[in-house]
C-alpha cells in the first residue's frame, strides 16, 4: 500500500469493508456442500463489488470508521489506492469539512440499488 498519495481524491466512509455476512436471524439450510462454497462465494463477491464501486467513483484514498478486512485491503494494494480504517468519526467530520467532501453512510441510492 503507498504511504503518500498525489492528487488524491478521497472517499470519507462510515460503515465497514468487510465481507458480507448474513443477518442475525437468517438461517441458510444448504445440503449439498458445492452450494455452501458457492454462497461463501457470493459473500466476498459482494464485498468485491462494493470496492469496485468505491475505486471506479474515482477514489484512491479511503478513510473508513469501521473496520477493512484483509481480503478488501489485498483488494486496495492490487489497485494502488490507500485505505485507512478505524478512523474517529470527528476526524472524518474534519477531513471531510476540510476537503469539501461527504461523509457516506450507506451505498445505497434512493431506489435501493448500490451506487457510489
Amino acid at each position: 500500500m503507498p504511504k503518500t498519495i498525489k492528487n488524491a481524491k478521497i472517499a470519507c466512509i462510515d460503515f465497514s469493508l468487510q465481507k458480507a455476512k448474513m443477518k442475525l436471524g437468517v438461517q441458510v439450510v444448504v445440503d449439498d456442500p458445492s452450494k455452501l462454497e458457492a454462497v461463501r462465494q457470493r459473500e466476498a463477491d459482494i464485498t468485491k463489488e462494493r470496492i469496485q464501486m468505491i475505486l471506479n467513483a474515482g477514489a484512491n484514498v479511503i478513510l473508513t470508521t469501521g473496520g477493512i478486512d484483509d481480503m478488501c485491503l489485498k483488494y486496495f494494494v492490487d489497485s494502488g489506492a490507500m485505505a485507512v480504517r478505524r478512523c474517529k468519526k470527528e476526524d472524518l467530520k474534519r477531513i471531510a469539512r476540510a476537503t469539501g467532501a461527504t461523509i457516506v453512510a450507506y451505498l445505497t441510492n434512493l431506489e435501493g440499488e448500490e451506487s457510489f
